[in-house]
């Protein structure tokens, strides 16, 4: 039985087989109590590249796949993905690597004499010399050596095919390790950044982004080209939080209406963060706040950003690093009242995703492995503490007490503080903490960080 709450490799059989395996998938984690089981498809990717739809069987919580001669007509690694489907709501499993080995070919036209029939002509002449017990005799022994011999190669067989199981599972951890699908820096320059702080939203207040007009309304109706309803929420955060997703593209009937050509927007994407954060050395204090990306690289044409809220705004701009603002220690030399700054937002949750902001925003897991000192402005004793969260009400440090520091404030100092990999898990943000053994609260240190990105297809299990 394969649990689908997991990452993993499955071995569907051997090239010409048909009908031959039962294939058994635990669903229960898709279904819940949600949605019926007439709701599950499940698509296969041949190793050839080929995807299509397979014929699947459901009973009591388990789907069966019955691979035949045309899902296993091509050897190596193929891709299954199991979907649950409702209305609207589209579910997906994680995708499963399956593998199919090369066999023996079929149609040899005359069948070679058996290695043993030899020793099997001299058995038989010896035996018609003997009385007939001795032959029931020898034929007792013959046979029960032939059943001792077929046990111990069912258990050589088994013994391999757990070998061959493991070793696929353990080369997919390696590779997922050793090779990630990407690298990015934050913030680069290449794509503009731009935020915006609401400190109160009314019914009919807008946000424009380029073309694409969001305006904030108590009930949805049918916007016209190039606008986009928000439906105002609870509370001001979760207004800001819908704003973001509407701006991504995300579909929520309930919440927001589109209208043509506004999904997703085709200039940036946004993303919700409640923590101050920077772009370049403009600091943006913490408040709820939109953190936009621009989608294209290298473009120079001006990105209108305006709003009728309450609101404080940043515009579009290119930033080659984060500065963090040293203010936890104010009084006292050599670290005497020395505390952690305020939190500090490097990459907001779920804006982590493969193929950048110009691509499909699936998110994915990621490390930040390098720090690049930048500049700064004095020459104090600093260090730095990591921390992830998926919420912004609970952080969790993954990395305590990193020295950052030179023995000079020039600018572009470009000193690299290597990291060890904490893997962050896909749909949390990275934010820091900074402090110093300085006195001044005005003391600042641009960063940059550099991160892998890894395929969640082969994330390692625990303890691996």
């Amino acid at each position: 039985m394969i649990d689908l709450t997991k990452a993993v490799t499955v071995f569907i059989g051997r090239r010409g087989e048909h009908n031959y395996r039962n294939i058994e998938f635990d669903v229960s984690s898709l279904l819940e109590d949600n949605y019926p089981s007439a709701s599950l498809n499940a698509i296969y990717k041949r190793p050839d590249g080929v995807a299509y739809p397979v014929v699947t069987n459901y009973a009591d919580g388990v789907l069966t796949w019955q691979p035949n001669a045309t899902d296993i007509s091509f050897v190596g690694v193929g891709r299954l993905e199991i979907r649950v489907t409702y209305g609207d709501v589209v579910g997906k499993s994680t995708r499963i690597l399956t593998i199919v080995e090369d066999a023996l070919v079929d149609g040899i036209a005359e069948p070679p004499e058996p290695p043993a029939q030899e020793w099997l002509n001299k058995v038989l002449s010896a035996l018609a010399e003997l009385d007939i017990d001795e032959i029931n005799n020898l034929l007792n022994l013959t046979y029960n050596l032939l059943n001792n011999n077929y046990d111990l190669l069912n258990t050589t067989h088994n013994l391999v095919e757990d070998t061959r199981e493991n070793l696929y599972r353990r080369t997919g951890i390696l590779l997922n390790h050793l090779h990630p699908i990407e690298t990015a820096s934050a913030p680069d320059m290449i794509s503009r950044r731009a935020a915006i702080t609401f400190n109160n939203i009314a019914n009919g207040n807008n946000v424009v982004i380029g073309m694409i007009t969001y305006t904030f309304v108590t009930a949805l109706g049918s916007p016209a080209a190039n606008n986009v309803q928000v439906l105002i929420q609870d509370t001001l955060r979760n207004t800001v939080k819908t704003l973001a997703r509407a701006i991504r593209g995300i579909d929520d009937e309930m919440n927001i209406a589109y209208g043509t050509g506004t999904d997703p927007n085709p200039i940036c994407t946004a993303y919700w963060t409640s923590q101050r954060f920077s772009i370049g050395s403009t600091t943006v204090e913490a408040g709820e706040s939109l953190f936009l990306l621009e989608r294209a690289e290298n473009v120079t044409s001006a990105i209108p950003l305006s709003s009728t809220a309450t609101a404080i705004i940043s515009d579009f701009t290119r930033s080659a690093y984060s500065r963090y603002i040293l203010s936890g220690n104010v009084s006292g030399s050599g670290g005497a009242n020395s505390v952690r700054g305020p939190l500090h937002t490097i990459l907001p949750i779920n804006s982590v995703v493969i193929g950048g902001q110009g691509g499909e925003l699936y998110t994915t897991a990621y490390d930040c492995h390098l720090i690049t000192l930048c500049r700064q402005s004095d020459t104090s004793e600093k260090e730095l503490d990591l921390y992830i969260s998926n919420d912004e009400e609970t952080f969790t440090r993954i990395q305590r007490s990193t020295p950052v520091g030179s023995n000079t404030s020039a600018e572009s100092l470009h000193i690299h503080i290597q990291m060890r990999q904490a893997r962050v898990p896909a749909g949390y943000g990275l934010y820091i903490c900074m402090g110093s053994d300085g006195t001044s609260s005005n003391a600042y240190c641009d960063l940059k960080f550099t991160y892998h990105l890894y395929p969640v297809h082969l994330t390692p299990e625990p303890n691996d």
